[in-house]
């Protein structure tokens, strides 16, 4: 058998004529037996799931080979260490397969595949039994490695009716199965993460006490093999021939099928070089630069493990990198084209700075109304994050606050909410990565299992939100927390001279342990200056323009909001300034008076049609779903604005300044555009109209009523013909 004659074998598990013969025959016997075991399990997963790359036992002893290269001829791994790298190997992908996973009807029944299958339910275009397939698979390859750290446990059952664990040595199984798991589990965390198995645990009693195991550097081994196993033995020629594989799965056959198998490269030994078989043609291009990632990812992980190898004072591998994998066209020596030439020039951007300010400023949004932009997209962030706990908390409220301040002649303004908060993993991926949404990801549905399967519906959609703020900071500190972590895990971004430097990320201590996210940022007042006091003005004939505080400002921004607001001024009093829509504290009254401004406006015949119509609000539902609450406006000469809010998620997407108003209250809309223009298309399906029109029609119909209203409820479908007559 091909493993057998490899380094890595014969450094570890094969006879060595020291005393230890005994021992190892008893590993290499464990380990055999182990190896028959996992076959049976592994030969499943091509049957279960075709499209995937030869993952069966042939790939597994591969690794053997593959690692041995990268390693180098000379690398030292004792007998026990040998063991458990085998093992590791058998591991490490054996739950991509159904009955390793527990079976179909148990996968199903996984938050997680809830969660993938939300993502498809809605697909049309797939059948049931696709959608349902398409969620088996990704939802088994999302699990497999976290599902591979309890394998060593689990009892397998074969068709003689007949079990059998992986590792069938007792002994062995208890004191290393758990560290053989974590292992295989490995070749899916971050390097960081595999750092932390440390580089020594003692040998288990009975064995020389010199065989300690080294977790870090079999983690760094199975992690580059497998990296490394990119060859025709995962893509043969006779399955790439039998099986029907398209789309992107495809392309991987594709790749692989063509490369040559791992080798020294003879004129830099430090290096390790690949080669094509077959020639990449034109229309091979997508299938050629799967094989340049592959390559690339390869490369990265041998130089990321030698990082840490190196940091720790292990023995680094031989290979220190793989010939070619600086670039694509570097690459194209190895990995051969026909009638094309690969280049390194790729869509890029140059100007990232300019960018965010073009697509996450001033350019986007405007120059009118920028701090109420900037601070729309804080709290739409702060809203998603406690509507998230929300699902994970059942109790749970959340409250978002806002205050602004004076420091030495600057001013500060200040977001802060109690929600989910963010990991280190989410601001590299996402927070710092403009354009990404972190909702949408699969690290969501890691770091929150069951949210995107329950009726949870973030506001924000195109990553972007966040970046608005640099239309006017001059300044920007960002400090987050994971709701359900301690102190120490809380993380400081600080943006100390807006986009111009990258950000310094630090660590804190002694933070607000009631807060979970807070945003900072110091105005810059070449570009913008606070006042406390706005004046609005509608861009309408005869329009009286009035004067209003600040807060009523954000009591607009956030008038169809799901959580409660609070808002401070120059070290103030805090004070509650919007309540949560569906509370049972909620003031419909006073909300009116609130987000339309009506007791600022100089004619109180506002507040008195309020206080004469409120009782018409009614909520605003199609297919179940909440989009408002809201009367027809009845104020028909009046042209009157700043009555109707349309909203996004429940925050104003400021149509205030124009347009003549048919409704009183707030109308949630989707977005139709990253500047949050919106259609309530919604509302012209919904019963709300009818119930509005039937509502007046038992008060009364005026004669103003009868002039107007067909032009205002003709839209929504409603004939008043017989009324006119």
């Amino acid at each position: 058998m091909t493993y057998k004659n490899t380094t890595l074998w014969k450094a570890s598990l094969a006879d060595h004529k020291d005393g230890h013969d005994d021992q190892r025959k008893d590993l290499r016997d464990a380990f055999e037996t182990a190896r028959k075991n996992a076959k049976e399990i592994l030969d499943k997963i091509g049957i279960d799931f075709p499209a995937l790359t030869v993952h069966d036992i042939t790939h597994v002893d591969s690794l053997w080979q593959v690692g041995s290269v990268i390693a180098g001829k000379d690398y030292v791994l004792n007998p026990l260490e040998g063991f458990v790298l085998g093992c590791a190997f058998l591991m490490h992908d054996a739950v991509l397969s159904y009955d390793a996973a527990g079976g179909q009807n148990a996968l199903r029944k996984t938050t997680e595949w809830q969660d993938f299958y939300a993502d498809y339910k809605n697909d049309q275009t797939l059948t049931l039994e696709k959608r349902e397939y398409e969620t088996d698979f990704k939802t088994i390859r999302f699990l497999h490695a976290k599902y591979a750290k309890g394998l060593y446990k689990k009892l397998f059952n074969r068709a003689d009716g007949s079990s059998f664990y992986i590792i069938e040595n007792e002994t062995l199984r208890n004191h290393l199965g758990h560290l053989i798991c974590k292992i295989a589990a490995s070749h899916h965390w971050s390097i960081d993460d595999v750092e932390d198995l440390g580089i020594q645990q003692a040998a288990p009693a009975g064995y020389p006490m010199e065989w300690h195991i080294n977790p870090m550097k079999l983690a760094c081994i199975i992690r580059c093999a497998d990296a490394g196993h990119i060859d025709a033995l995962r893509a043969p020629d006779y399955l790439l021939k039998l099986l029907t594989v398209n789309g992107v799965s495809r392309n991987h056959w594709v790749a692989q099928n063509r490369l040559s198998q791992i080798d020294i490269d003879v004129d830099d030994p430090e290096k390790i070089v690949i080669h094509s078989n077959i020639d990449f043609k034109e229309e091979d291009f997508a299938a050629w630069n799967v094989a340049c990632d592959a390559i690339q990812v390869l490369d990265h992980e041998i130089k990321a493990s030698n990082g840490i190898l190196k940091k720790n004072h292990v023995l680094e591998f031989q290979s220190k990198g793989v010939r070619g994998a600086e670039s694509r066209e570097g690459l194209s020596r190895f990995i051969k084209t026909d009638g094309w030439m690969p280049c390194d020039a790729n869509i890029h951007i140059s100007n990232v700075e300019g960018l965010i300010q073009n697509l996450g400023g001033e350019k986007l949004y405007g120059k009118e109304l920028q701090l109420e932009i900037v601070l729309r997209e804080l709290i739409q962030n702060a809203r998603d994050a406690i509507a998230a706990r929300r699902k994970r908390e059942f109790e749970f409220e959340g409250k978002i606050c806002i205050s602004i301040d004076q420091i030495d002649g600057n001013t500060w303004i200040n977001v802060t909410d109690n929600g989910v908060g963010m990991s280190m993993q989410t601001i590299k991926d996402y927070f710092l990565n403009f354009g990404s949404s972190f909702w949408a990801s699969d690290l969501a549905k890691s770091e929150y299992p069951g949210l995107n399967a329950s009726d949870f519906k973030s506001v924000g959609r195109f990553g972007i939100g966040f970046y608005a703020v640099f239309m006017i900071a001059s300044e920007v500190i960002v400090e987050t927390r994971k709701y359900d972590e301690g102190l120490d895990n809380n993380i400081r971004i600080k943006f100390p001279s807006g986009l111009c430097m990258r950000p310094i990320i630090s660590t804190p201590r002694g933070v607000n342990t009631n807060v979970s996210t807070s945003v900072s940022f110091m105005i810059d007042e070449q570009k913008y200056k606070w006042t406390n006091i706005m004046e609005i003005k509608y861009n309408i004939q005869g329009a009286v323009p009035f004067n209003v505080p600040y807060t009523s400002i954000i009591s607009y921004i956030t008038a169809g909001l799901d959580v409660d607001v609070y808002y401070t001024e120059l070290a103030g009093i805090q004070q509650r300034i919007h309540t949560n829509i569906f509370s049972s504290e909620f003031d419909r009254i006073q909300w009116l008076k609130d987000i339309t401004y009506a007791e600022y406006r100089k004619d109180p015949k506002y507040v008195d049609y309020i206080n004469n119509n409120h009782q018409r609000l009614r909520e605003v539902r199609y297919n179940g779903e909440f989009y408002g609450l809201a009367a027809l406006n009845t104020l028909y000469n009046d042209h009157v604005t700043g009555f109707d809010i349309k909203t996004i998620g429940g925050l104003a997407n400021f149509n205030m300044h124009s347009g003549d108003g048919d409704f009183l209250g707030c109308i949630f809309a989707e977005p139709t555009t990253a500047k949050r223009e919106a259609s309530i298309a919604s509302v012209y399906k919904s019963d709300w109209i009818k119930e509005q029109y039937e509502i007046l029609c038992q008060q009364g119909l005026t004669e103003e009523d009868k002039l107007h209203l067909p032009y205002i409820v003709g839209q929504y479908g409603i004939d008043m013909t017989d009324v006119m007559g």
